[in-house]
């Protein structure tokens, strides 16, 4: 009985010290696979986001740009919907990207909240650098709304909603809630993305293919968060023991 206790008073060690988070980690479960789909899940986003990028500065006729944006059109009745939508994702996010990083310093998660300002800082800038680099007009006819933002590729308001949908999603799935709202919540992310990303085209802020490489690299980033972070936890777990 003592050495049962004790392997239990083992097991609650790192990441069981951090409120609301359960112990096991996908790499427990990848080393009962032998496969940890994460990082070939991020290597795919961002290759993805990288291709895309070189097709659309070698200007590669992409045939569902111009079918899905003419098909936007169609959404114009519904113009003040799909702008509330878009503008969600511009200053709303950053407030949650705040708040994801207090929350990780207040639970004690410094390595990851650090990772997360630093993944954040990536995706702002690095969009913009990449708006530069290809420098895509943005689609015909549009009146472009936001000071300072010129071209077109990528959609950062995909990018940033993809980033910080998912990882808060991530840290909801690995928490003690209940299950129920362990899946809801990111089922509830992907459908605002979603919507999100179609209210950048419907608008006129955006080709399809931008808001697809804002899909891609976002992928890419949370795949690499969560990844990171069970290797930090990981690392934790052996410091302690």
């Amino acid at each position: 009985m003592a050495a049962q206790d004790a392997r239990g008073m083992e097991g609650t060690s790192g990441r069981d010290a951090v409120p609301g988070r359960r112990h096991e980690n996908h790499q427990d479960a990848a080393a009962r696979t032998g496969l940890d789909p994460r990082p070939i899940i991020a290597l795919l986003g961002l290759g993805g986001f990288a291709v895309l990028t070189w097709l659309i500065v070698q200007k590669a006729n992409l045939p569902f740009d111009l079918q899905l944006l003419d098909a936007a059109k169609g959404l114009s009745q519904y113009m003040p919907e799909w702008r509330g939508l878009s503008d969600s994702a511009n200053l709303p996010l950053i407030a949650v990207g705040a708040a994801i990083v207090i929350w990780l310093l207040w639970t004690r998660q410094r390595s990851e909240a650090l990772l997360v300002i630093v993944i954040l800082a990536l995706v702002t800038a690095g969009s913009e650098a990449v708006k530069q680099l290809v420098a895509r007009p943005r689609p015909p006819g549009v009146e472009n709304t936001y000071l300072g933002v010129v071209y077109s590729y990528p959609s950062g308001h995909v990018l940033e909603a993809v980033t910080i949908y998912g990882i808060i999603a991530v840290l909801v799935w690995r928490s003690s809630l209940p299950r129920i709202i362990r899946v809801a919540v990111p089922v509830l992310f992907i459908a605002i993305v979603g919507l999100v990303a179609v209210a950048r085209v419907a608008v006129g802020e955006h080709y399809p293919s931008d808001v697809l490489a804002g899909l891609l690299a976002g992928i890419g980033f949370v795949a690499l968060f969560s990844w990171l972070t069970d290797m930090l936890a990981a690392r934790r777990d052996a410091a302690s023991r």
